[in-house]
């Protein structure tokens, strides 16, 4: 009785493990970013509030023969500056406090890369990227809504904002616009174990940078190896 139980215990794993969908590509593409993609946030949005808020100068600035600014000599610093110091620390500190969510615009289609990223990826990870055999899309609308963030911003799809880029920096909105991000497509080696992509956020409408963004599989956890500038607007 024992060996028929076993038995059909063995036949209905066997069953299983023939009946187990292998990932395609895309899939597995799909999965990475959806592991991945709270990382990317952190790692490409900026609160502008910060950005665009640099503390003052406190002291006399200092300049060579030709003109050319050397440095600041900050016990020179004036009463008026130290107090503007102080204000700018508090503000600092106040924006650091907000709990108020950031509001990103996010294009959720992914498209492949413009750019060949074969030799930046070989020269990073000292490994080649893989070309499939299967068949290919060059884009797929990427679903992030149900994507739980643990940071300051917040994700809505570009469509719920003015086509026009120049009126998506002037129109009014009931909470903190922060910008908008976007992202390619991944590129991965054969073993898929290292993958690459292009990630930017703009600001405004000359307000922006770009990246080139490492990812890598450890213990079996997708995580950001690093991140290159690539461009600053």
């Amino acid at each position: 009785m024992n060996r028929i139980i076993k038995l059909r215990v063995i036949l209905i794993v066997i069953l299983f493990s023939s009946c187990e969908k292998k990932l395609t590509d895309l899939e597995f593409e799909k999965n990475v970013m959806t592991e991945i993609f709270p990382s990317l946030i952190d790692s490409t949005c900026i609160d502008m509030r910060m950005f665009f808020n640099p503390p003052p100068i406190v002291g006399e600035i200092l300049y060579d023969k030709e003109g050319n600014h050397i440095g600041i000599d900050s016990t020179k610093g004036t009463k008026e500056q130290k107090q503007k110091l102080l204000e700018w620390k508090m503000q600092l500190r106040k924006i650091e406090k907000d709990t108020s969510k950031i509001i990103v615009a996010f294009d959720p289609l992914l498209k492949d890369n413009n750019q060949d990223l074969s030799e930046d990826f070989e020269k990073h990870f000292n490994s080649k990227i893989f070309i499939s055999k299967e068949k290919k899309e060059t884009e797929y609308i990427f679903d992030f809504k149900k994507i739980k963030l643990d940071n300051k911003f917040l994700i809505k799809d570009i469509a719920q904002f003015p086509k026009d880029k120049k009126t998506i920096w002037k129109a009014k909105y009931d909470f903190i616009f922060g910008g908008v991000v976007s992202f390619s497509r991944i590129q991965f080696d054969k073993n898929r174990q290292f993958g690459i992509l292009d990630g930017g956020f703009v600001c405004g409408r000359h307000c922006g940078q770009g990246f080139r963004i490492y990812i890598k599989k450890i213990n079996n956890k997708w995580i950001i190896d690093e991140v290159e500038g690539t461009w600053v607007a």
